[in-house]
């Protein structure tokens, strides 16, 4: 079964899905997380500010459309006084009405009615307007809702953090991450998972799966990445018949907790290396 990550309407009620981590488990810590980890997805333009921690007493579809609407200037638009059609970026007119059209407060019925998208503009070929790119990530023209897939996100995560040293080779094949530096080739295997060393059927399962792992051709370590809990804080070290390597790792999402993610690595990342 897929873990995801983000929020969804059902009945006409939003319900977010975020998931805790250690040292990330108020609402308004895992809501920064979620933005933190979809940001590097984005465009320079529509990344969500992450240093304002009061933005993340809302929720996440609020902040997603307080970030749209600040790209249409909407202290200029003034409904009660009569002023010219407005004519805004128009490859995307039928995408914007529709988002507007479904988001039913005033700001948004505004916008509907009083601003009019011109259809003979045209954008530069290749560019995507932020709004949109934001619009198209959480509206599919009918429904709003962005639920992404958490091991991806987590393997991603941890592939863009890891520091790129001379030597050093590293690639993303979902859902393995490969170092390879000065002939051995290191695999982490990112998974959202709750590791409990305390469950042994639990535990021993892990392990033959990441044995199994040091079996693949070419592979010299093995280390199976879990979020860190308070339950799973240290690493497992596994002694196998052969001379691979292999590691349970707990990883640590506090970089979410900093005003911006820098590239420090995490104790996790510093032993992949």
């Amino acid at each position: 079964m897929m873990r995801t990550i983000g929020f969804m309407e059902t009945a006409g009620v939003k319900r977010e899905i975020l998931s805790r981590t250690y040292g990330v488990e108020s609402i308004e810590a895992r809501r920064r997380m979620f933005f933190m980890l979809i940001n590097d997805l984005l465009r320079e333009e529509a990344k969500i500010g992450v240093e304002d921690e009061t933005l993340f007493r809302f929720s996440l579809h609020t902040i997603f459309k307080a970030k749209i609407f600040s790209f249409f200037q909407m202290y200029r638009l003034r409904s009660e006084r009569s002023q010219p059609i407005v004519k805004l970026y128009a490859r995307e007119s039928l995408l914007f009405n529709q988002f507007f059209k479904q988001e039913r407060d005033a700001k948004s019925r505004y916008l509907t009615r009083g601003v009019q998208f011109d259809p003979d503009f045209s954008m530069l070929i290749g560019y995507a307007h932020p709004a949109a790119t934001l619009i198209r990530m959480i509206f599919d023209g009918k429904n709003v809702g962005l639920t992404l897939d958490l091991n991806r996100l987590f393997a991603e995560t941890v592939y863009r953090r890891i520091p790129r040293e001379p030597g050093m080779k590293v690639t993303l094949d979902m859902p393995y991450i490969h170092i390879d530096s000065h002939g051995v080739r290191t695999r982490l295997y990112p998974r959202w998972k709750r590791m409990d060393p305390g469950n042994e059927d639990a535990k021993n399962a892990t392990l033959r799966e990441g044995i199994k792992q040091l079996g693949d051709e070419g592979v010299d370590r093995c280390y199976l990445l879990y979020p860190k809990t308070e339950k799973f804080r240290r690493h497992i070290e596994v002694k196998t018949d052969g001379p691979g390597r292999l590691k349970v790792v707990p990883y640590s999402f506090t970089f979410c907790n900093r005003a911006k993610s820098g590239s420090r690595k995490t104790k996790a990342e510093r032993t992949a290396s």
